[in-house]
């Protein structure tokens, strides 16, 4: 397994900052505003996203902009994304980075009429990711286990894609979906009326018990035979000189082996700075995986 060890948090800039002046909102929880710009978008595309944590515990799962979130709005929305879902958004869209998708018709009047890439987030947290994948034209479905999390998508949504955001901007579909449900996950495709083009998911990885449902739910989702889907994970590796986990959290990714390629994104479609967190090592603290179904 990787030897590196993380050490002093820095915020690099573009991850954004956090306001001060939280206000309080149930019995003990807090909330903040948290900034981002999302710059692969002409012009950029500032987002105020909403957390919540508690006094007791000041680091929330699901209330917290987590860096790996970032690190994946980033790179679907970067120019040069393989993941063809996400680049013919682009393609056909208004060059701005919205818009499109990856199938298209043309109308008798010689437009070209496209119809939503479809994309499901597992783990969405606060939505940052599900958002850029809304500006650039997905119908998105954002999910997560936590009700506080579908609380914060629902006000993150309603905040940062209002209803008059763009005729390309479909606002996504927040719920609840626990790991490990595969009921809920074909409920959840039969929502979609097909599997997904893309499941997409950050910082999902680091907890060993929930990694078998999180495993089987992405295999519902992205069945054998799908082979134009796409599983993109981004993942902050926790390795520290005491207890090294990575093991552990490589073990998930090579679980798919059989099943699935995997390759690791290139480091130059992801932010500057966000290698910054960890001492000279073999590994990069946030890594990018994407998968597909093998023939």
């Amino acid at each position: 397994s990787p030897g590196f060890t993380l050490v002093q948090l820095h915020v690099p800039p573009w991850l954004g900052a956090i306001t001060s002046r939280p206000s309080r909102d149930d019995a003990g929880d807090k909330s903040s505003i948290v900034t981002e710009t999302l710059q692969n978008f002409s012009p950029p595309f500032g987002v105020r996203l909403k957390t919540q944590c508690h006094e007791a515990w000041p680091l929330s799962m699901p209330g917290t902009l987590w860096e790996s979130s970032a690190v994946l709005a980033h790179y679907i929305t970067h120019p040069s994304c393989e993941i063809e879902a996400f680049r013919r958004m682009r393609i056909h869209g208004d060059g701005k980075g919205s818009g499109g998708d990856s199938t298209s018709s043309t109308s008798s009047s010689g437009r070209v009429q496209v119809q939503p890439s479809t994309v499901v987030e597992l783990g969405a947290g606060i939505g940052l990711a599900s958002i850029a994948a809304a500006r650039l034209g997905c119908r998105v479905f954002a999910t997560d286990g936590s009700p506080t999390s579908v609380r914060l998508l629902k006000d993150n949504f309603r905040v940062n894609l209002p209803d008059d955001c763009g005729p390309t901007t479909i606002k996504p579909l927040a719920s609840m979906l626990e790991w490990g449900d595969l009921d809920g996950a074909d409920g959840l495709v039969d929502q979609i009326s097909s599997l997904p083009d893309v499941i997409m998911a950050s910082d999902v990885v680091y907890l060993r018990s929930a990694q078998r449902d999180l495993a089987e739910t992405i295999r519902r989702l992205c069945p054998d035979g799908h082979l134009h889907g796409r599983v993109v994970v981004a993942h902050r590796w926790r390795a520290d000189s005491m207890t090294d986990t990575t093991a552990d959290e490589a073990a998930f990714f090579e679980g798919f082996d059989g099943e699935f390629d995997t390759e690791e994104v290139a480091g130059e479609l992801l932010p500057e700075g966000y290698n910054m967190r960890s001492r000279v090592g073999t590994k990069l603290p946030v890594s990018v995986f994407v998968m597909r179904r093998k023939h």
